[in-house]
């Protein structure tokens, strides 16, 4: 009888959960304000639920339309406070356009944090797609991206392959951004030598 009760009131409370909070989509390990769309937030659930089960890791994305009054590093700070650890949290405040990393002090060398969140785009695997120029580009696919990245950095660090990975889609977007961010840098310069040479000629 006490296992029916139980069972009953988690019920009611997933129930209230999901019904009064619409703007909240949560997968997993995935907690998304109407920001991600659906089909990649279940892929992400898909590889945190594996990256979970071969490592006892557990990485969060957190997609917000802001922070409210509070800055993203106290946020996951405090976010931080009440999960079990060890963990990595990928937030995103898309109003206020910052993005960050907070991990377990453990796993300071599972991933290079500096390289995910470079915005150059022959290093960064999340801002060089968020503020890419191409139409195709949005912001679930940077977010994926990155998760990806990170999920596949720490597989890595423990000696674990995922078999949900999105390796190869991950490099090809990357490579597609680049060309785009080099074909625009050697269009700029090409416009500036002409426009000097024509200067010289007159």
């Amino acid at each position: 009888m006490f296992f029916y009760k139980k069972a009953f009131s988690f019920s009611l409370l997933f129930a209230t959960l999901f019904f009064f909070t619409p703007n909240v989509f949560a997968l997993g390990f995935v907690i998304n304000e109407d920001v991600i769309d659906a089909r990649a937030a279940l892929k992400i659930g898909e590889i945190s639920q594996e990256l979970f089960k071969k490592t006892k890791i557990t990485l969060y994305l957190i997609a917000k339309k802001n922070g409210g009054s509070q800055d993203i590093v106290a946020f996951e700070k405090e976010f931080g406070k009440t999960v079990q650890e060890p963990f990595v949290l990928l937030t995103l405040f898309l109003d206020e356009k910052k993005v960050d990393i907070y991990r377990s002090s453990s796993l300071e060398k599972a991933f290079d944090k500096d390289a995910i969140l470079s915005p150059f785009p022959w290093r960064g695997t999340i801002i060089p797609l968020l503020t890419g120029k191409k139409e195709n580009v949005s912001v679930s696919a940077a977010m994926l991206n990155g998760y990806a990245d990170i999920a596949e950095q720490i597989a890595d660090f423990k000696g674990v392959k995922l078999q949900s990975s999105i390796g190869n889609t991950n490099k090809t977007t990357i490579f597609f951004v680049k060309i785009a961010v080099y074909g625009f840098l050697l269009f700029v310069l090409i416009a500036v030598f002409v426009k000097r040479r024509r200067g010289r000629v007159r």
